[in-house]
């Protein structure tokens, strides 16, 4: 197997949530924080990889070896959960494609977790920025 997909939502208390998209049966995870999830969901998939071995799973040879991870993430909800920003706008500041930050935002596209980092790091200095006011 070349790399396990992992879809990457998070909740609204804060919470990452991981779910393997590829291996059959499903494996899932969580963590406080994205490093917390990534770490928890390869010790998961391990376990249940392990288990597999010793049951002597018809699919664990097309499982093994794996050969990383790919973390999926959904923005989704961001943008549910704060309407009050505008999806077009921080596309321009992280000079995304309004487009498709839209399918983003939407769910008909799924962000890859290089481009998330920009996205959030675009949102972390408009934050910063807004705290920089006073009145």
């Amino acid at each position: 197997m070349a790399l396990v997909k992992v879809f990457v939502e998070k909740s609204n208390d804060g919470t990452y949530w991981g779910t393997t998209q590829n291996l059959p049966g499903v494996v899932s995870a969580y963590g406080n924080t994205l490093e917390e999830l990534k770490k928890n969901i390869k010790v998961a998939v391990d376990d249940y990889v392990e288990t597999a071995v010793e049951l002597e799973e018809d699919w664990i040879d097309e499982v093994v070896p794996i050969n990383g991870y790919e973390f999926k993430m959904n923005i989704e909800s961001f943008f549910y959960l704060v309407p009050q920003v505008k999806i077009t706008a921080i596309a321009r500041r992280a000079k995304i494609n309004p487009s498709l930050m839209r399918q983003y935002a939407t769910g008909r596209a799924t962000v890859s977790e290089e481009r998330l980092k920009l996205i959030q790091g675009t949102i972390h200095e408009l934050g910063k920025e807004l705290q920089s006011v006073t009145f």
